[in-house]
C-alpha cells in the first residue's frame, strides 16, 4: 500500500474521533441543553398565554409533554435559539428547539452545555434524522431534529438539510423540503423547487409544492404554475392549482382557467373550478361566474361552479344564485 494512502487512512479515526468530541456530549438520563446561532430570521419558537390575535404573551413551554408552540407575532424572530434533549436509560425521547429567549419548565433540572458551535450542533442533529428518519403518522425526535436543525445558522446546517431532500425514506424528504422552505429563505425556496419537478415520487412533489406555498417566495406561483401544467400525475397537477390560488398570485385565475379548459384530466378539470373558489374574497366569485356563463364548458363544469357559488357567504354571490333561480322560475 502507498505510504500517502496508508498516513489518510490512519487519520481517518482520529478525524472521526474529534469531530465527535465537537459534538453535544448528553448524560444517561435528563434534560440537557444548548444555545447556537440560528438562521436570518428565525422565527421566535415559544408558547404563549393566547393565541388569539397574536397578542399573547410568552409563557414556560412544557418540555416534558408535546405542546403547542410557534410565534406569537408573526414577525417575531431570533438570533438565537436553544436545543433541548432528554436522555432515558441513554436513549433521546424528547427533543425541542425553541428561541433562546423563551422560558421553559421541565420535571427535573435541565444541565447546560457551555460553547457548543452551530456546526457542531448541526452535526448533532443531522446524526439524530439519520437515525431516526421522519414518522409522517407521529411527531418524531427525527421530525424534530430537522426542524432544529433548519433553525441553526451556518453552512453545515445548510448541506445536511439539502442532503435530506435525497434521503431513502419518503417522509424524510417530506420534512426536510417543508422545513427548507419554511426557514431557509431564497436557498430554501430554490432546493424545494428543484424537488417540485425532480423528486420520483407524487406524494413528495405535492409536499414541496405545498411547502412552496406556504411561503412568500417570488417563485412559488410561477413554479406551481409549472407543476400544474407539466407533472405527468394528475393529482399532483390538481394540487398545485389549489395551491396557486391559496396563494393570491395575480396570474392565478388564468392559469387556473387555462388548465380548466386544456387538461386531459377530468378529475383535474374538476379540481381547477374548486381551486377557483379558493382564491381570495370577491376574485373567487367573479371567477366562479364566468366559469358558470361560459357556455363553451360542459353542462356539468358550469353546475360544480354554481355549487361552489353557493357555499360563498359573498353579497356578489347570492346575487348571482338569486338572479339564476329567477331565471329558471320564468
Amino acid at each position: 500500500m502507498n505510504t500517502r494512502h496508508l498516513t489518510t487512512l490512519l487519520l481517518i479515526p482520529a478525524l472521526l474521533s474529534q469531530a465527535d468530541a465537537a459534538q453535544p456530549k448528553l448524560p444517561r438520563d435528563g434534560w440537557t441543553s444548548w444555545q447556537v446561532a440560528s438562521v436570518e430570521k428565525a422565527p421566535a419558537w415559544c408558547c404563549w398565554s393566547s393565541w388569539r390575535d397574536g397578542n399573547g404573551s410568552p409563557i414556560p413551554c412544557p418540555l416534558d409533554r408535546e405542546d403547542g408552540f410557534g410565534v406569537g407575532d408573526r414577525d417575531a424572530t431570533t438570533d438565537t435559539v436553544k436545543v433541548y434533549a432528554r436522555t432515558t436509560n441513554g436513549k433521546i425521547d424528547r427533543l425541542q428547539v425553541l428561541a433562546a429567549s423563551c422560558p421553559v419548565e421541565t420535571k427535573t433540572p435541565v444541565q447546560e452545555l457551555p460553547d457548543v458551535s452551530a456546526d457542531d450542533s448541526a452535526r448533532w442533529l443531522a446524526a439524530r434524522v439519520r437515525e431516526e428518519g421522519v414518522d409522517a403518522d407521529k411527531r418524531s425526535t427525527g421530525e424534530h431534529a430537522l426542524a432544529a436543525l433548519a433553525m441553526h445558522s451556518g453552512d453545515v446546517a445548510a448541506r445536511e438539510l439539502k442532503s435530506f431532500t435525497q434521503d431513502a425514506r419518503v417522509g424524510t424528504r417530506k420534512s426536510s423540503v417543508f422545513w427548507l422552505s419554511m426557514l431557509r429563505g431564497d436557498e430554501g425556496a430554490d432546493i424545494t423547487s428543484s424537488v417540485m419537478f425532480k423528486d420520483a415520487d407524487a406524494e413528495v412533489r405535492k409536499h414541496a409544492a405545498f411547502s412552496l406555498a406556504q411561503t412568500k417566495s417570488p417563485r412559488a406561483a410561477a413554479d406551481l404554475i409549472r407543476q400544474g401544467n407539466t407533472d405527468k400525475v394528475a393529482d399532483v397537477r390538481a394540487q398545485a392549482w389549489f395551491w396557486l390560488a391559496q396563494t393570491g398570485a395575480a396570474d392565478a385565475e388564468k392559469a387556473i382557467q387555462v388548465a380548466l379548459r386544456k387538461d386531459a384530466d377530468e378529475e383535474v378539470r374538476e379540481q381547477a373550478i374548486f381551486a377557483l373558489s379558493q382564491l381570495p374574497g370577491e376574485r373567487a366569485v367573479k371567477a366562479l361566474i364566468e366559469i358558470a356563463q361560459d357556455r363553451s364548458l360542459s353542462h356539468e363544469q358550469r353546475k360544480r361552479a354554481v355549487f361552489w357559488l353557493s357555499q360563498s357567504e359573498s353579497d356578489a354571490a347570492q346575487a348571482y344564485l338569486e338572479k339564476v333561480l329567477a331565471s329558471n322560475n320564468h
